[in-house]
């Protein structure tokens, strides 16, 4: 075969590059160095540290699943204790402590990334502690792949344009890279989700391209391991069980819609069920004591009251009570406060009006419905929980994206306007107006570190002071643990619970308080009961039989260190 001249060659070469596949992989390469580039200059300007201390308590169980191979806790909770203690009926010990509070998918899958990054801990200096750059970089990844399923998923409802428009604006979200920065694995979970969802479309194709097939069966059960991988993350993610089943259902219709719905839902608890075994056999209930968190900050338990409680007394008919009244408040507050304002509150409102308009296609239509559904659902359950629970609800951010793109298409389409230019200026601007968050957050003054209450050379320097088999008493335990790598005990309600602990579980060898007692208003909450007994010791006049006896202020007295002995003077 005779070779092509050498001018042939660059003729084609430069017409590759100008109109041929030259150019695509030229654009390609542009759209990901403008991701990074992003992507960097959020992390550069955003993250200074942790600021979320469910953030700091994965982190450590990460840590500990590298180290232990095993799902245990450094922050160890009063009430964890009288739990344990109830199913054991003897002293429950706090090291190797079980912990009985979040799923495992997340702690095992950052304890797997720093051993394959080969992660090392040691004392933290000043600035960001280095592993933590680890796990922001794997929400980053997460991030990234999470865009790869929007793109198919937009494609695949609407066209490549809706698609490449609803990954650039999910790129330009504050909250996106907010939640990615934040290390508590809000972008881990919106994967599960969109893959979820993407599965089930394409299950739902298949079936309405041939019924009688077979075929849609493995994407289905693709989005059943989903399911379940987003509910082993979080507990609160069951809600998209529900809305899983029903879109299988409605498609299928009819009996054979029910009994395959139904067949989903089955098999879904079959799949969790070795992690409810492992639950009943470490608590004896099949979630530990995740659903007790409901009661944090309840008219019965104030604050992190509950955790705080050795002894905690549950009435039944009170309990309902208070549950009421919380999740009343808070479903009024995330309605006004958060679920209008979703994102950047403006595709929100364009989301929900898709709701007064009927897609041709029954996939795109029923696919929205149920979306909806399960918002509402996770919602109704994160009332019971809080803000935490309710920052799930950013797993449908890249949903609600792609349905509002595609409903702002339709709006433009029929203005006519007669201009190409003057549909993308509309655009752009639409673009922009969703980006502000983003520009905003930017843009001057830069975010500080997170003290107080948490400064990891500081958190380090106390916690080293302890041998690593000594345990610690102090009111932010997961910063303990996860920078100071010391087993930690939550401040106890009160200091009779203190004692007990100390005399008959394991002795207290260090009481740290931070910022977060410390700086509490003294009438409203320091002389409440749920500190009282504590006021003394806060002041500096320590009991005559209290254990701890030598004292050091820190940090301009914003802090205080109380011990057995000046071991300050030892390091």
């Amino acid at each position: 075969m005779a070779h092509k001249p050498f001018e042939s060659r660059i003729q084609d070469l430069v017409y590759n590059v100008d109109v041929g596949i030259g150019l695509r992989l030229i654009k390609i390469g542009l759209y990901l160095l403008f991701v990074f580039l992003v992507m960097l200059l959020y992390t550069a300007t955003q993250f200074k540290g942790f600021k979320n201390a469910e953030a700091m308590d994965y982190a450590q169980l990460g840590r500990n699943v590298m180290q232990h191979k095993r799902l245990i806790t450094q922050n160890v909770r009063p009430s964890s204790l009288w739990y344990l203690g109830q199913k054991e009926q003897q002293i429950v010990p706090v090291d190797g402590h079980p912990d009985l509070w979040h799923a495992p998918v997340y702690p095992i899958m950052l304890g797997s990334w720093f051993t394959v990054t080969g992660a090392q801990f040691g004392k933290p200096e000043q600035g960001v502690f280095p592993p933590e750059y680890r796990i922001v970089l794997l929400n980053h990844i997460f991030v990234l792949l999470s865009s790869i399923l929007l793109y198919l998923l937009a494609r695949r409802l609407f066209d490549a344009r809706i698609a490449l428009l609803s990954v650039t604006v999910y790129f330009l979200s504050d909250m996106v890279w907010r939640d990615s920065i934040s290390g508590v694995g809000i972008t881990v979970l919106g994967f599960w989700a969109l893959a979820a969802f993407y599965s089930l479309l394409v299950a739902v194709d298949r079936i309405e391209d041939n019924s009688l097939s077979r075929r849609w069966l493995w994407p289905a059960a693709w989005a059943l391991v989903f399911c379940v991988l987003a509910f082993l993350t979080r507990y609160v993610a069951i809600a998209l069980v529900p809305c899983a089943a029903l879109y299988l259902g409605w498609t299928l219709k009819g009996q054979r819609g029910f009994v395959w719905g139904s067949v989903f839902v089955v098999v879904f608890l079959l799949a969790i069920s070795p992690w409810f075994a492992r639950n009943i056999m470490v608590s004896g209930s099949i979630l530990g004591l995740a659903p007790h968190t409901a009661l944090t900050d309840t008219t019965l338990f104030p604050d992190n009251s509950f955790e705080r409680s050795l002894n905690p007394t549950l009435d039944a008919g009170e309990i309902a009570g208070a549950l009421q009244i919380k999740w009343l408040g808070n479903m009024r507050k995330f309605y006004h406060e958060h679920a209008r304002l979703l994102g950047d509150g403006l595709l929100i409102c364009l989301f929900f009006t898709t709701f007064f308009y009927r897609f041709v296609r029954n996939t795109v239509h029923r696919l929205r419905w149920c979306i909806l559904f399960s918002m509402v659902l996770l919602m109704s359950v994160a009332a019971f929980f809080g803000e935490q629970s309710f920052r799930v609800m950013h797993i449908f951010w890249p949903l609600i994206i792609m349905y509002g793109l595609a409903f702002f298409s339709l709006l433009l389409e029929r203005l006519q306007l007669k201009a190409r230019v003057l549909n993308m200026a509309v655009t752009g601007a639409l673009i922009v107006l969703s980006a502000l968050p983003i520009i905003f957050a930017l843009l001057p003054p830069r975010v500080g570190m997170p003290y107080p209450p948490y400064f990891p050379g500081m958190i380090g320097y106390v916690s080293h002071m302890l041998e690593p088999e000594e345990l610690m008493c102090t009111d932010m335990p997961w910063a303990t643990a996860w920078y100071g790598q010391r087993t930690s005990l939550l401040l106890p309600l009160t200091v009779e619970e203190f004692y007990d602990i100390n005399d008959y579980t394991k002795r207290v060898s260090g009481l740290y308080f931070t910022p977060l007692t410390r700086d509490l208003p003294f009438i409203r909450t320091l002389r409440s009961p749920r500190y009282v007994s504590w006021f003394p010791i806060l002041e500096g006049r320590i009991p005559a039989d209290f254990p701890l006896t030598q004292g050091i202020p820190l940090s301009n007295m914003e802090q205080l260190f109380l011990t057995d002995r000046q071991r300050w003077l030892e390091n």
